[in-house]
C-alpha cells in the first residue's frame, strides 16, 4: 500500500536516506539509497538516539542539520489506492463509489485509510461479507 509519506534526506557527502512513515507519523521503512552508513553515522543514528522514529523527528531534520536536505512526497491518499485497498466485490460499482469518495473531505480520506485495514480485519475474523465499496464510503463504515 503506498499510503505513506516518504522523506529523502540528501547530505553534503552524496549519501542518501530514505524514510518512510505511516499516516500516524510512525516509521515503517528505512533505506540507505547512496552510499554506506560509516561508523560515525551508525552512532549518529543508533547510539546517540537520533534515529528518527517518529515523522516530527525527521521534519526537524533539515533546520537542525544545515549540511542535509530533507525532501517530502505526499502519501497517496487516491480513489485508485482506495479501490487497490477494499476488498473487490464484482458487484460494486466502481464510478459510483469513486463519485462519492471526491466528495469526502481530505481528513475523511485520511480516516478511511487509516481505518480501513482495521475494518477488513475484524469483518475476515468474523467471516462476515463486505458492504459495497461505495456503500462503505457513503454510510461512513469506517467511524463505527
Amino acid at each position: 500500500m503506498s499510503l505513506v509519506r516518504t522523506y529523502t534526506v540528501k547530505m553534503q557527502s552524496g549519501d542518501i536516506w530514505q524514510f518512510k512513515y505511516n499516516l500516524n507519523g510512525i516509521l515503517i521503512f528505512f533505506n540507505v539509497l547512496e552510499g554506506n552508513l560509516t561508523p560515525k553515522q551508525e552512532k549518529f543514528l543508533y547510539l546517540d538516539g537520533k534515529f528518527p522514529w517518529k515523522e516530527e523527528h525527521i521534519k526537524a531534520w533539515s533546520k537542525l542539520y544545515k549540511t542535509t536536505t530533507v525532501e517530502v512526497g505526499e502519501p497517496d491518499l487516491s480513489f485508485a489506492a482506495f479501490w487497490k485497498l477494499y476488498p473487490s466485490n464484482l458487484l460494486s460499482k466502481k464510478k459510483l463509489a469513486n463519485e462519492r469518495f471526491l466528495k469526502l473531505k481530505e481528513t475523511d480520506k485520511i480516516k478511511i485509510f487509516l481505518k480501513t485495514p482495521e475494518f477488513i480485519k475484524e469483518k475476515t475474523k468474523q467471516n462476515s461479507p463486505f458492504p459495497y465499496a461505495e456503500v462503505y464510503i457513503n454510510q461512513r463504515w469506517w467511524d463505527h
